[in-house]
């Protein structure tokens, strides 16, 4: 399935984050209604027949294909630029586990992603650190140009990306990805996604 993620809003998008608007961590006052419900939240099952590092590359011509890490899909520029994943020792901070998602985009929008089952009327936080060499990373929670968006800040630091929806909006999809147009690489670990209460 193809996700066409809307390169003129993000492009908006991303111009005010270069202007200095720091990545987004906080939420409001919120409960959490589940655990994590992310699927293989911290890399830590390969693809099968994909061996840990093992580099997964792909130029598209169309659509999506799967990445090192099972459960999550690998998305490339709608220009068809080559992005590789590979699952590598993790050295995130916290208990993460022993490996993390290491990819490389070719151009811009080269990410992961994984869908979430009917969302209608909930409301979620999702977040994850992330560590970029090179590039700039966005994450969002829907496969369109809709929800809120969290911008990495750092290079060659972790930082931990967050963003909680409401019941209006579109949350369809975990998305993580490149958003420079000359490429970028970036180490991803600690997935979480919990449905959410209001707070107290």
């Amino acid at each position: 399935m193809k996700y066409p993620i809307l390169t003129a809003s993000l492009l908006a998008l991303a111009a005010s984050a270069q202007a200095g608007s720091p990545a987004s961590i906080y939420c409001p006052p919120i409960g959490f209604v589940t655990g994590n419900t992310a699927v293989n939240a911290s890399f830590e099952v390969a693809q099968a027949g994909v061996p840990a590092g093992t580099e997964t590359c792909w130029t598209p011509r169309s659509g999506s294909t799967n990445s090192a890490a099972a459960n999550w899909t690998m998305h490339s520029s709608n220009g068809g630029d080559k992005v590789c994943s590979t699952l590598v020792p993790s050295n995130a901070p916290g208990n993460g586990g022993n490996l993390m998602l290491k990819f490389k985009a070719g151009g811009n929008e080269g990410g992961v992603f994984q869908s979430i089952p009917n969302t209608a009327g909930k409301t979620y936080m999702f977040s994850a650190w992330v560590k970029v060499s090179k590039g700039h990373v966005a994450m969002q929670s829907s496969g369109g140009n809709t929800g809120p968006v969290s911008w990495s800040t750092k290079h060659g630091e972790w930082e931990e990306l967050r963003v909680c929806t409401d019941s209006t909006g579109a949350t369809d999809t975990m998305v993580i990805y490149n958003q420079d147009p000359n490429g970028g690489l970036f180490y991803v670990d600690r997935v979480e996604l919990r449905e959410t209460s209001p707070g107290p």
